[in-house]
């Protein structure tokens, strides 16, 4: 039933690109010229209206392929709510059930009357070395096999090529996704508003600890280094965003002082598992934005990661005042969740938990 839903709810919001509309025009001209390519050189001269009568059908075969093709298997390709091996078994069956499909269709068209000369099985072919016609006979059951092994694997074809157009699509989005997260780790994460306090920190230390000051200046310099050349990579490792993480929070540390108080326990063997390029520097700066820098009383901030069974996990927990809510527009939360759903699919997933007193995001990934 799980699979029968989702196969509804992916045809109800079957909304087509210009650029799909496109492909399944140009599909349609290959298959009408993939079958006259074929059925030409059985054809003579004087057959001129034979032509027009297989174009015809092929043309109506071809519309009727690319319906079922849209119908029946772009549905569960899209799919990504469903696991790998439902996806694919659910493929191959309805590859199966359109190829019968349309396997009836053109029977069926060669039995109408107006198209009845187009029956392959009844079509005289004249050879070089004799003017005396050949007459192809083939049993209905051969046909019929013949139709429904080619249509079968002209399905399969036409999934793999919508498969490939569905990830080189997936990786236009994702290099979009990413230039559009730089902007907006620029602009909303690391706002104004937190470069106005980090200046104003690094202002006072001056006069208080010049050399404490100029290390603040670097952090803040090493942390926007990092941010415009973001882009550039959609996947780090937890390594190399811890070490952004630690610039961020050492420069938080200075305008916060006592009132931002975090530990950190990270397994071993997880420092050089991959994720998307400053996932964890949203997830702290949203607990610290949000959660501890609002609050005049310390606020604790917890970092961990561990492996489990099938993957790891990535956990960031931040205190909240009693009977509050976790304030903020999400934006980042929302963006972090889409690179995830691009780059892993149903690999991994963004978790939120919170009560009273505790605000927590989950990281899942899988092992592919």
């Amino acid at each position: 039933m799980t699979i029968l839903n989702t196969f509804r709810r992916s045809i109800a919001a079957n909304s087509c690109s210009s650029a799909y509309l496109w492909a399944q025009l140009f599909t349609m001209l290959i298959y009408a010229g993939y079958f006259m390519a074929y059925t030409l050189p059985l054809l003579t001269p004087e057959q001129p209206r034979l032509y027009w009568l297989f174009l015809v059908k092929y043309s109506i075969e071809a519309a009727c392929f690319v319906l079922l093709s849209h119908v029946l298997l772009r549905p569960v390709l899209k799919a990504d709510n469903i696991t790998t091996l439902k996806r694919w078994s659910v493929f191959v069956l309805l590859l199966l059930v359109a190829a019968i499909a349309q396997t009836i269709i053109s029977y069926y068209l060669s039995s109408i009357e107006v198209l009845k000369d187009t029956d392959m099985s009844k079509v005289n072919v004249i050879t070089d070395k004799s003017d005396t016609p050949l007459q192809m006979n083939f049993s209905t059951s051969f046909m019929l096999v013949a139709l429904m092994t080619s249509f079968s694997v002209m399905y399969l074809v036409w999934g793999a090529g919508y498969i490939a157009w569905q990830s080189r699509q997936a990786r236009k989005a994702l290099q979009q996704q990413m230039l559009q997260a730089q902007l907006q780790q620029l602009t909303n994460q690391l706002s104004p508003h937190f470069l106005f306090n980090a200046f104003n920190s690094i202002r006072a230390l001056i006069f208080e600890d010049q050399h404490k000051a100029a290390d603040t200046v670097t952090r803040l310099s090493e942390l926007f280094r990092f941010h415009l050349q973001a882009h550039l990579q959609p996947e780090s490792t937890l390594h190399q965003e811890w070490q952004l993480t630690e610039q961020y929070l050492a420069i938080e540390q200075v305008r916060l002082e006592q009132r931002l108080q975090f530990s950190c326990a990270i397994a071993d063997d997880v420092w050089q598992n991959p994720l998307p390029t400053l996932s964890l520097l949203t997830l702290v700066e949203n607990a610290v934005k949000h959660g501890i820098a609002p609050n005049v009383a310390a606020g604790q901030l917890h970092i961990s990661a561990t492996a489990v069974d099938d993957g790891w996990q990535l956990t960031v927990t931040n205190s909240v005042q009693a009977n509050t809510a976790q304030a903020g527009t999400a934006t980042g939360l929302a963006n972090l969740r889409s690179r995830l759903q691009l780059m892993y699919g149903n690999n991994a997933r963004l978790k939120l938990t919170q009560n009273s007193t505790q605000f927590s995001v989950q990281l899942e990934f899988q092992h592919v």
